[in-house]
This record gives C-alpha cells, structure tokens and sequence, in this order.
C-alpha cells in the first residue's frame, strides 16, 4: 500500500511574564504535525528560554489529552532566547502557568485538523551566526570569551512542507547559537535573532496567509550568537543571515519520499559528580551565608545519596530519508557534529533544548578540566545552581554517544 503524507502547523501568541517590561517582538508558540493515515507526529516550537523537565511534562499531557497523539510522538523545543521567561530568573505568572498547557494543546489540535496532502523537502545552507564561547586564557582555566577554534555547527537545516498546489503549508529551519545578541542590551522582550530570522523570511517567500515559519534550536550550549550584547541591529543582520540562508537552502532542498513514520524515544539517566565534603559545604555556607543553595547542599552531601539527570531523548523519522532527533537540557555543540557524522539516516535534524532543560551537558576533555572547566562544565558553577546541579561525569559523553547511536539505528530499522 502506498504511504500518502499529510501536514499541517499552526501558531499563537504566548507572551506572558510577571511584571513584564516592554517588548519589543511578540513571543510565538509554532506547531508542525506530520501525519501517515496511521501515526502523527507533533513538533512544537516555543520562543521561550527554557522548560523544566517536569513543568514540560505537564504540557505534553495536555496537548495528547487533547489531540490524542501518544506523549511519546510529542516533542517542544525551546529556542532558549534570553529576552523571554525560562532564564535569568524569568518565569510566567500564576495565572500564565494554568494557562499555557491549553493554549499549547489547542495549538495542536488546530494543526491535526488542518492536516492536508503534503509534499516534503529537506536542505541545508552554510550560516554561522554564532560563535564557541568557551576560550582557556594563559592560566589554564575556560573564560567565556569568542573562540575562533571552537566547535559551532556552521549550518541551517531546512524542512519544508508543501499543499497540492506547490504553496507553502510550513517551513522549519534550525540552527545553533544562543540567542543572546539582545541579551543585557535591553530589558524589553522577545526572540532574538529567530524572530528576526522568521520576519525576514517571510519577505523572501511567497506563502499562503495560513502558512507557518517555525525556528527549532540545535545544541547550542557553548556558542554564542554575535556579536553578545550587541542590540536590536545587530540582532536584525544575524536574522537577515540566517534567513538568507534558510531561503538558499530552500531553493536546493530535495524531496523526500512519502513513507511511514516513525518514532522511538528514550529516557537515560546520567550520573552526577559526587557533591562536596560535608565539611567543604559547612566552609560554604560560613563564607556564603546567604545562599540557601548551599545548605541544600550539605543535605545532599549528607545524604550520600547518588545523584543522577533525568535525560529524555525523542527521534521521529520520515522512512530512511529524515529523521528529527530531540534531546533535554543544553547541550554542547559537539554532540549535533557527532550525530551529523554518524546518523544512519539521509538527513538529520537535532534539536536540543527539547522537552525539558535545567543544566549543560559538556564533553568528556571539559569536565576532565575540573575547577578550571569554567561556566558550562564547572562544579562550583553547577552546585551553585542548586542541589541537583553538580556537574555530570565525564562519562557520560560516551554514555550519550553510545544512547544516541542506539536509539537512530532501532529507528532506522523499526
């Protein structure tokens, strides 16, 4: 039996902060859903800093209490932009909070009854808006300073869906960079250079009134958009490339064969470094005694309980040909390079900041760095983030590599 597939997307206003400032762009929630006759798949992307992993939980419950589409076949990407509620202290309100779930299921549910024949393409464009944060000075220790040796993903991914007529049902482009080019420029909100991106695209493409831009973020723990810091301009001509670049990809994109979809997931649990001494955490608390963090900590370190991460990973697949690869929390830009070199699949997107994110997930040569590690992969850092927040093993990147490899060859054969 031959496989005809459907799309559809949709989007909405979700712009909500307590004692929001001014805002200079709108923060959107965007919905792709993919669709066999038989299994549908939902991609939600949210112009939000992050989720954590329970409250993102809640959300996936009510957009499948609502559309019926299994949790497991149900990914939301945060583009982690750092005007928006999710970093800094930043969070929505009370009321914003009961009300998000519904607003991100009836997105969803807009979208699977819009679903309509589809034809796909896929493409990627060389852009680079970013750069590696992560730079050792002449003491040996990592500053956050650009690197121009460092690891980036210098690429955009680009999926487009199209009706019968050849018009535009959704296009979604995702690329690596924290989205911080605002950042600390300004207290107003928005998305950074995404939403710059998706304006701009929207000049290059002639779309129907009903069709959907949609920005997912890779890993893009330790890359940093350019230039940080660097305000409203600067942040228009990084979305203008990135936009460019979306479009030439665009133009040279292939289709992809109709066939079933698919999708495996997988929750795997990363080991955390041992915490501090007691003794250490009592030093703590006597030279920091205003920071119940640390008195958390000694609890913790008390305990002699073993910490691990809650680490969920979703891949969906379009036959042989494409597969969309999720992953929690921040990770480092080595593991999308990895995957890129080593997924059995034709094309492979990955998204971090998926369906949950609270701590940076570095490589084995960072950890290795110790106290010298800095920002991303330090344990003073990660312990001053609260109780659970030591830094992981160095382990775990193979632990990861090993996870990530498994759960695209299961799916490349399912």
């Amino acid at each position: 039996m031959k496989t005809h597939l459907m799309a559809s997307a949709s989007e909405t206003n979700i712009t909500a902060i307590k004692d929001k400032p001014e805002i200079y762009a709108e923060l959107y929630a965007r919905a792709l859903v993919l669709s066999d006759g038989e299994t549908q798949l939902a991609i939600v992307t949210a112009d939000y800093g992050q989720f954590p992993l329970q409250y993102n939980t809640r959300l996936l419950n009510a957009i499948h209490q609502v559309t019926s589409i299994p949790t497991e076949h149900i990914v939301i990407n945060c583009s982690h932009t750092h005007n928006a509620p999710g970093v800094d202290g930043r969070w929505i309100t009370e009321e914003s909070e009961e009300w998000l779930p519904t607003c991100l299921a009836e997105l969803v549910k807009n979208a699977v009854d819009a679903l309509e024949p589809a034809t796909l393409r896929v493409g990627r464009a060389p852009v680079q808006v970013g750069y590696n944060r992560r730079l050792m000075n002449d003491e040996g220790y990592i500053t956050m300073a650009p690197n121009p040796e460092g690891a980036v993903v210098p690429w955009v991914d680009v999926f487009g869906a199209y009706d019968a007529n050849g018009q535009i049902i959704a296009v979604l482009f995702s690329h690596a960079a924290h989205p911080v080019i605002v950042h600390w420029s300004s207290e107003e909100i928005g998305a950074d250079f995404p939403g710059y991106a998706v304006e701009h695209l929207r000049n290059f493409l002639e779309l129907k009134s009903e069709s959907v831009l949609l920005f997912a973020q890779g890993c893009a723990a330790n890359i940093n958009g350019y230039p940080l810091r660097g305000g409203f301009s600067a942040c228009d001509v990084a979305g203008f490339s990135l936009a460019f670049a979306t479009h030439q990809a665009l133009k040279t994109a292939k289709e992809i064969p109709a066939a079933p979809l698919k999708a495996r997931s997988v929750l795997v649990n990363l080991p955390f470094q041992d915490p501090p001494s007691v003794e250490e955490c009592k030093q703590l608390i006597h030279q920091f005694p205003d920071d119940e963090r640390y008195v958390a900590l000694l609890e913790v370190a008390k305990s002699g309980e073993k910490r691990t991460l809650p680490f969920p990973m979703s891949a969906f697949a379009v036959g042989d040909a494409l597969c969309f690869l999720s992953v929690a929390h921040e990770l480092f830009a080595e593991y999308q390079l990895f995957v890129d070199e080593t997924s059995p699949f034709s094309h492979t997107f990955v998204f971090g900041y998926t369906n949950g994110s609270e701590v940076y997930i570095a490589t084995k040569k960072d950890y290795e760095l110790g106290l010298r590690s800095g920002y991303e992969a330090g344990p003073r850092n990660h312990a001053l983030s609260g109780p659970y927040r030591l830094a992981l093993l160095p382990s775990v990147e193979k632990h990861i590599h090993t996870e990530i490899t498994d759960l695209l060859g299961q799916l490349k054969n399912a």
